[in-house]
């Protein structure tokens, strides 16, 4: 059984398998960039762009092991979306072996349900144009491609 809560920014083992995982969603990042964009993101910092907050969601194997993580910020506003604030899942990753087994969907549920207690009523999301794989997974849990731009897909879904 997987559990879904938000992360536990205390626990040394757990932001090593979060930041393994970052690493492994951004491989041509270099890993002390993504640490020290992890740690800003679970102190509350923005840093990114005009984002409000972030918020991580993560799911944990029976034993204990993460086996993925969902970020999410909140921007005031976004040029494609209606809604002020507006919800975006900046990153979203699942451990490959457990792929296409309903993770992925339950990672973004808990997003939703943040983001609608923040006021919201869209999410969005950004895709790179050569990402078939991830392009898809937003198809099938209702995102709707909203704009185009440079080698970016952008994508929103109503929530409420």
């Amino acid at each position: 059984m997987i559990n879904y809560r938000k992360i536990n920014k205390d626990e040394s083992n757990e932001l090593s398998e979060y930041h393994r995982m970052r690493h492994a969603l951004w491989p041509a990042h270099e890993e002390n960039d993504l640490r020290e964009e992890m740690l800003k993101i679970l102190t509350g910092n923005t840093f990114y762009k005009n984002e409000l907050s972030w918020s991580t969601f993560v799911a944990e194997r029976e034993k204990g092991k993460l086996c993925g993580f969902i970020e999410i910020t909140l921007y005031p506003k976004l040029d494609f979306a209606a809604s002020m604030p507006i919800g975006f899942i900046e990153g979203w990753y699942v451990d490959e072996d457990i792929r296409m087994t309903g993770v992925g969907r339950k990672l973004v549920d808990e997003a939703i349900k943040w983001i609608a207690a923040q006021g919201c009523w869209e999410i969005a999301s950004d895709v790179e144009q050569h990402n078939l794989i991830s392009q898809e997974a937003h198809l099938r849990l209702g995102f709707q491609e909203a704009m185009r731009e440079d080698n970016c897909i952008f994508y929103k879904k109503a929530i409420k």
